[in-house]
């Protein structure tokens, strides 16, 4: 098995980003697990590294591609020119510039095959609960046609936002009915091949009770989705945690107060549908403790192992339906069929 090869944007400079993915790099077991390619400076980074004072120092190897990534070191990959200054706690033109310059490097990374997996530090130009920025700018950026889904998750529990489409005609109406039932089919691949669930369960979550046709339509194709479920009662059941996916349409509020009990340190977001693997932690900029070593890195850490972990199931799944065989039965009346696994399709 291949050492995965894991990009690294520091999102904002001036807030806990680059403190972050020190700590989490600082552990000597990471440079085992995966080759940390860091999209950044490596002034910004050594200042960082100043304010930290980790008992486990970080060595780094700046590099000019991250082509010549080494294995068994953290690499950095001097993106930003010219070398910004940090300024802790302010929001600045020239970090924005640093971020978005950062994540235009580690996407063109992945484009040249250089890097397998990319995490976001958490910055400007970071996804958030209201909206599909993330997914739209990678698919753009990768010039691709497949359609992303920008998830929350933690521990087993999945939350979508689907996008609601309003309509006032039998033709509105008819185009939202099929990008609800194209949405809910790629959803239900996607978790196949990221999750490792044979048939994920999805339930939705929606006042709109014509939904249902739909949905059953759906259960009759094979696709394990359930629903309609009204948000406040099916949260406050509980029933959200027996379902690999809870899909919210029309159902904001809800979401945010499920999210909102969620534990932040095992809280992480992730891109699913387009051909790179991406993961954040659902953690702000937080400028009032950026440069004062107050960052707490789990989350990041998690949305790493994650990341990791869908990167493996997705080549897992692709071995797996790698030409399938064909079925293996008998017809009725002719007991002497025999079936020629030998003949090339």
């Amino acid at each position: 098995m291949k050492i995965l090869r894991v990009g690294f944007t520091h999102g904002d400079i001036n807030g806990i980003g680059l403190e972050l993915i020190a700590k989490v790099l600082s552990a000597p077991e990471m440079q085992e697990l995966c080759t940390p390619v860091i999209f950044s400076d490596a002034n910004c980074f050594q200042t960082t590294l100043s304010t930290l004072n980790l008992e486990t120092p970080v060595q780094l190897e700046t590099i000019s591609n991250p082509a010549d990534a080494k294995d068994g070191r953290i690499n950095l990959v001097n993106v930003c020119k010219p070398s910004p200054a940090i300024e802790w706690g302010k929001q600045t033109e020239a970090a924005l510039q640093a971020e978005a310059s950062s994540l235009n490097a580690a996407l063109n990374a992945f484009k040249n095959g250089s890097i397998d997996l990319l995490i976001t530090a958490p910055g400007k130009l970071n996804n958030d609960l209201d909206s599909h920025s993330m997914s739209d700018f990678i698919r753009q950026a990768l010039n691709t046609d497949k359609e992303g889904f920008d998830w929350i998750v933690n521990n087993r529990l999945r939350t979508l936002q689907l996008h609601s489409i309003k309509s006032s005609t039998d033709l509105g109406e008819d185009f939202a009915k099929e990008s609800f039932r194209n949405d809910i089919t790629n959803l239900y691949h996607q978790l196949r091949q990221d999750v490792s669930e044979i048939r994920p369960r999805m339930a939705v979550l929606s006042g709109n009770s014509k939904l249902a046709n739909d949905i059953h339509e759906l259960q009759e194709q094979g696709i394990t989705v359930f629903g309609p479920f009204e948000a406040q009662a099916f949260i406050e059941a509980g029933n959200h945690m027996h379902y690999d996916a809870v899909l919210f349409l029309e159902e904001e509020e809800a979401r945010h107060q499920l999210i909102s009990k969620l534990d932040a340190t095992q809280t992480y977001g992730y891109v699913s549908g387009l051909p790179l693997v991406l993961s954040y932690p659902m953690t702000g900029i937080s400028y009032p403790i950026a440069g004062q070593n107050k960052a707490d890195e789990t989350a990041f850490r998690t949305a790493l192992y994650a990341a990791i972990d869908t990167y493996r199931n997705r080549e897992n799944y692709a071995i797996a339906t790698h030409r399938p065989l064909e079925k293996q039965w008998v017809p009725k009346g002719r007991d002497d069929y025999k079936l020629d696994l030998t003949k090339e399709e």
